[in-house]
């Protein structure tokens, strides 16, 4: 995949910074045009039931422009923004917006407060059709890509994050695939496919291991494993079901990493 069309999403609040300064970086990074879509939910009733903005929301919109403008200079960049800001016209219009971009970056769902739907960030995920970036409450500006740990399992979702990752992770230093399951089919009756060999055509320094649950569930064991090697970017699949989960477990797995991982987290569905 080549990136270059990015949106980020803004909601006017001061966490914006450290989720627009990543997006910028990536930006320059790729040469890529930069989109900020401000998206935040509306307070005023009256706003909601007449689908019109509230003056509180379009000063809100116009201060979040203003930050993006000043980030972007010398960029090719654009501004979109969500307008209705009843919660299900919010959701629907931001995973609408995020259908035509290559990468997606937002905050941890932590960041927002209750700015915007408790599950945006979810569904976004679970509907864009697009990898997600989520960028960590505390995020420090450093490169993204250099360290890396991947969570895999033999599915869909995370062939599609491996995937698309693989811009995120040229030049890295350091790929360490933790998995599921192993790398190669118990049946030995199966071709002997290995994920390590097929991201070694790729140039990448890879190393893998099994996922050690001992005492620990899958995600805080990739977790733990990401603090291991100051890894600075995380790439799993989110698995659909009544709700997110890598584990296997509905819900569990990805909704934990979106509420504990202080690292960006690429998800792809």
């Amino acid at each position: 995949m080549n990136i270059k069309d990015i949106l980020v999403h803004l909601d006017g609040d001061s966490v914006d910074s450290g989720t627009l300064t990543l997006a910028v970086a990536q930006a320059k990074r790729f040469g890529a045009r930069l989109t900020g879509l401000f998206a935040r939910k509306e307070i005023s009733p009256t706003a909601m039931v007449a689908r019109q903005p509230s003056n509180t929301l379009l000063a809100q919109a116009e201060a979040a422009r203003k930050a993006f403008e000043t980030a972007t200079a010398g960029l090719q960049s654009r501004w979109w923004q969500v307008v209705h800001g009843a919660e299900t016209d919010l959701l629907s219009e931001t995973v609408f917006c995020s259908h035509y971009v290559d990468l997606v970056i937002v905050s941890q769902p932590a960041a927002y407060g209750n700015h915007v739907p408790e599950t945006m960030v979810e569904q976004i995920i679970l509907n864009s059709g697009r990898p997600v970036l989520v960028v960590p409450v505390d995020y420090k500006d450093r490169p993204v890509g250099k360290h890396v740990v991947i969570g895999w399992r033999s599915a869909k979702q995370a062939a599609r994050a491996l995937h698309d990752c693989l811009p995120l992770v040229e030049g890295a230093e350091q790929v360490l695939v933790a998995s599921v399951r192993g790398f190669s089919p118990m049946d030995k009756t199966l071709p002997q496919v290995d994920i390590i060999d097929h991201l070694r055509t790729h140039g990448l320094p890879v190393t893998g291991e099994r996922v050690n649950t001992e005492g620990l569930g899958v995600m805080d064991s990739l977790l733990s494993r990401a603090y291991d090697i100051d890894a600075d970017l995380l790439v799993i699949g989110g698995h659909p079901g009544r709700s997110l989960s890598f584990s296997g477990k509905a819900g569990a797995g990805t909704r934990h990493i979106l509420a504990h991982s202080s690292i960006p987290v690429l998800f792809s569905c």
